[in-house]
């Protein structure tokens, strides 16, 4: 197969809520969509112990995506559409991804106390993306590759990281935009992030006869981040009650 998606599920000891609480649901409708759609899946669920915190497992993509043509990287807190189209053949050799508009409060903050390691670049708040959900081609390996160096040159500060703005997310940017990297901003649609934030866990109450709610109506990926982790998998276990019978 020419592409792939590849999924870090693994357990950190220091959280409370573990991924594999959930993770199920996440995985059930990706092997759904990538048998359909002809591409292969790698779940990846025994962490690299060189690492010392589990998201930055993503970067070994650098070995394991060299096979393959197109490749998608997607958080365990994901589910995708039973039938959405094909992502990998709506793009070519662009780094694709959704602007994260969840909170620009937060966002601003981030991109403020990680500057420190990139003085001499200016993010564009218009395309940084949420990493959560990224798709791009075996010629960005080198990206993965600069951003894993970049970690272990600086491991023992990021692993006791205190300042907030996240963990990998604003890293990939600068690295996007350091390497002048073409990207494709993709519809929302293929991220739906801060879905309690757009009210789109209600459904049209007009329309008696369909409860669906909207962000499963109109979003072909659904990221379940933004509210407090520990509703997460109760949240992705009512979707999947209400979705699993489109996965047969």
């Amino acid at each position: 197969m020419d592409n792939l998606i590849y999924i870090v599920s693994i357990d950190h000891n220091q959280s409370k809520t573990k991924c594999s609480s959930y993770a199920d649901y996440c995985i059930n409708t990706w092997k759904y969509w990538c048998s359909k759609n002809n591409v292969d899946l790698i779940v990846e669920k025994v962490g690299d112990p060189k690492f010392g915190k589990a998201m930055w497992n993503k970067t070994n993509i650098v070995e394991i995506g060299k096979k393959y043509k197109k490749i998608g990287i997607v958080d365990t807190d994901t589910m995708i559409r039973w039938d959405a189209p094909n992502i990998f053949e709506m793009y070519e050799n662009e780094f694709c991804g959704v602007v994260d508009t969840s909170d620009y409060r937060w966002i601003l903050n981030s991109i403020l106390v990680y500057n420190k390691f990139f003085p001499n670049v200016k993010l564009n708040i218009d395309n940084y993306i949420n990493s959560g959900v990224m798709f791009f081609t075996s010629d960005h390996l080198f990206l993965f590759d600069k951003l894993q160096k970049f970690y272990f040159e600086n491991k023992n500060e990021l692993d006791n990281w205190d300042k907030g703005g996240g963990k990998d997310q604003t890293l990939i940017n600068y690295h996007l935009t350091e390497n002048s990297v073409k990207q494709k901003i993709l519809d929302p649609c293929w991220n739906l992030i801060s879905i309690h934030r757009k009210d789109m866990f209600k459904h049209n109450w007009q329309l008696n006869n369909d409860p669906t709610p909207y962000f499963i109506k109109y979003a072909y990926i659904w990221h379940f981040t933004g509210f407090p982790v520990e509703h997460r998998e109760s949240i992705m276990k009512d979707t999947w009650n209400i979705i699993k019978e489109r996965y047969k």
